[in-house]
């Protein structure tokens, strides 16, 4: 295996190489579910969707952990105190907290169904682990990391953690200078942070603890529940980029103490995606929800080609303009590929199994097997599709291939991958080829390209025929006008098309067949 990311931590690129032989553990910093993901989240998620992928391209099992934040993430509100948005929405909707959660998380599963990013094995919630948060918290005491304030709070102190600051850059002097001096002041050093707060009687969330009922820290719970399901060292740990600091250099450094340096071997972080120029986050209220796209008449997968045409770390903006060159790209691609006609049924050509994702349940609980995780059971079977694949590609489609595979592994370059695709949708190759091609490299990409390809049904011809000279063209030009909602410019490109003989066919989802009609 060859693939390659950007680790932050040592600001390298460096290869994978699995702890395990044949499986790689991953852990993935999940939702906040007190409000509905945005695009932006979802794009972040959309990282270790594609790391994986590749992953089992290459024939790699992967064991994947998201967890749900449904309680413990404070933030710093406009005067500087520290408040937890779970409470917060469960007072502004007039619901309890726990329901808040639920409602949020299936809103969660069904958003990121609709981008086909592949569910995770394990969903631990950090409410259904304060018992491992309170054991971390105990030992970090006990070892002298941490210590209990007069108000009964437990913080962890970053002096005694002499690598703080690898992770973003950040040194303890600048930290201190920059800290508010009327937050907290039970703190030993302002750079300390929270592994246990105390809480009154009137807070929803609390639990008893050696020091008296409170509530966790929100960085104490990633340590915990990766610690739980990964062990004390895993492979990739991933996130977006504003999880660095303080959330992922704090839990590198409560972990170090008890599993012997960070828990991941390597961290991958995205960046944001940004609307008009600025970060997209719900305390903003700048946020767009997938279902959005849905609502005006875009396939939600527009939104994950948008974000294959950019590599994960660097920021993405997101617009009316390049969400409709997003689709109107995505319609092309398909009406390129349904052009070539139906696979065979059998055959060394037939459509290799696509990688489905499927939604997750509303509240996935315990260990998934499989490679879809909570997602829909699938056929596919763990090959090294990179490395061996299985159809007798020509010369010229091995080198087609092997880009695309050398693409992937170079730190996900989903745009150069995505050209690849194009290229080979238009190579001097037999259209089985092409098309087996194309619809292999989907099992990265997951666009859902196997819907465009025609069945033999639709087509009433036994076998795959080629379109007339200039047809295909004309399917790509009428996808891109569907998807810039030009209807006159797509009728007028409809009986074109059937005056060479060709009927298309457009379905609900946004899709397009074709079938043969007596020419016009």
């Amino acid at each position: 295996m060859n693939l390659r990311l950007r680790d932050t931590l040592t600001r390298s690129i460096v290869p994978i190489e699995p702890l395990e032989a044949g499986r790689v553990r991953m852990y993935s910093c999940g939702p906040t579910v007190y409000r509905f993901a945005h695009v932006g989240n979802l794009r972040t998620f959309l990282l270790p969707d594609l790391i994986r992928r590749v992953l089992l391209y290459h024939g790699i099992d992967v064991l994947h952990v998201q967890n749900i934040t449904d309680v413990g993430h404070l933030r710093a509100d406009a005067g500087g105190r520290e408040v937890d948005p779970m409470l917060v929405a469960a007072g502004l909707e007039g619901r309890p907290s726990q329901e808040i959660a639920d409602a949020y998380e299936a809103a969660f599963h069904a958003d990121e169904a609709l981008v086909n990013i592949l569910p995770a094995h394990v969903y631990p919630r950090a409410t259904e682990h304060i018992d491992d948060m309170l054991a971390l918290a105990e030992r970090l005491v006990e070892l002298g990391h941490a210590y209990v304030s007069p108000l009964g709070n437990v913080y962890y102190d970053v002096s005694t953690y002499a690598a703080y600051g690898a992770l973003s850059g950040n040194t303890l002097d600048a930290l201190d200078a920059g800290q508010r001096s009327d937050v907290e002041p039970d703190k030993d050093d302002p750079a300390d942070f929270a592994l246990w707060k105390a809480a009154d009687a009137s807070r929803e969330l609390r639990w008893p603890s050696p020091w008296g009922e409170g509530f966790p820290g929100w960085h104490l719970e990633c340590s915990a529940m990766a610690l739980r399901h990964l062990g004390p060292s895993f492979d990739i740990h991933t996130g977006g980029e504003d999880n660095v600091f303080p959330h992922h250099e704090d839990e590198i450094a409560q972990s170090a103490p008890i599993v012997g340096g960070p828990p991941a071997r390597v961290w991958v972080h995205g960046a944001h995606l940004l609307m008009s120029g600025r970060k997209m986050s719900k305390s903003a209220g700048n946020f767009q929800r997938i279902t959005e796209l849905g609502d005006d008449g875009r396939d939600p997968l527009a939104f994950r080609y948008l974000c294959l045409t950019s590599r994960y770390a660097r920021k993405l903006n997101l617009s009316e303009r390049s969400i409709d060159a997003a689709a109107a790209g995505l319609a092309s691609l398909r009406a390129e590929l349904a052009a070539l006609g139906p696979a065979p049924l059998s055959g060394p050509w037939a459509a290799p199994a696509p990688l489905v994702a499927g939604a997750s349940a509303a509240r996935p609980a315990g260990l998934a097997a499989g490679l879809t995780g909570h997602g829909a059971p699938t056929e596919v079977w763990l090959t090294d599709r990179a490395g061996a694949p299985s159809a007798p590609l020509s010369a010229a489609g091995r080198a087609l291939h092997d880009r695309f595979a050398a693409a992937i592994d170079d730190d996900l370059d989903m745009p150069v991958a995505l050209r690849i695709a194009r290229q080979t949708l238009r190579a001097a190759l037999p259209a089985d080829e092409r098309r087996w091609l194309v619809l292999d490299m989907d099992f990265v990409l997951g666009l859902d390209l196997d819907r465009s390809v025609p069945t033999l049904s639709d087509t009433g011809v036994p076998d795959a025929t080629d379109l007339p000279a200039g047809a295909a063209e004309l399917l790509a030009a009428r996808a891109e006008a569907r998807a810039h909602r030009d209807f006159a410019a797509a009728d007028r490109l409809r009986d074109e098309l059937r005056q060479l003989g060709i009927d298309p066919i457009d379905r609900a989802d946004g899709t397009s067949d074709w079938r043969k009609v007596p020419a016009q």
